[in-house]
């Protein structure tokens, strides 16, 4: 069991906290592959987290197609989410694969 510190923007943060956003994304850089299911996670050095489940997938569009949107950021369409995604992580950052961390509170 590994415990690793992910840094989330605070508005996103303030969601995961409300228990509103279960699934953060982000890209498969080697440090995010290697997690797996039961690993502890500490959100901006300070909220202890557990990852549930992983999703992997070639896409940010793979992902929208098989992930709860409104888990991912509540109150986005999901058109809007794949803007806000693709603006976050430009295109030779998702070729390296997209990962959903379904987690919830320690």
């Amino acid at each position: 069991m590994r415990t690793k510190t992910l840094w989330i923007k605070d508005e996103y943060l303030q969601l995961i906290l409300a228990g509103r956003k279960t699934i953060e994304v982000r890209v498969g850089y080697s440090n995010i592959t290697r997690l797996q299911a039961g690993d502890h996670l500490l959100l901006n050095d300070q909220h202890p987290f557990v990852i549930r489940r992983i999703g992997h997938y070639a896409s940010f569009e793979e992902l929208l197609a098989h992930e709860d949107t409104a888990s991912i950021a509540p109150d986005v369409p999901p058109v809007q989410l794949l803007e806000r995604l693709h603006e976050i992580y430009p295109p030779q950052k998702e070729a390296l694969g997209v990962v959903a961390l379904e987690i919830e509170p320690e």
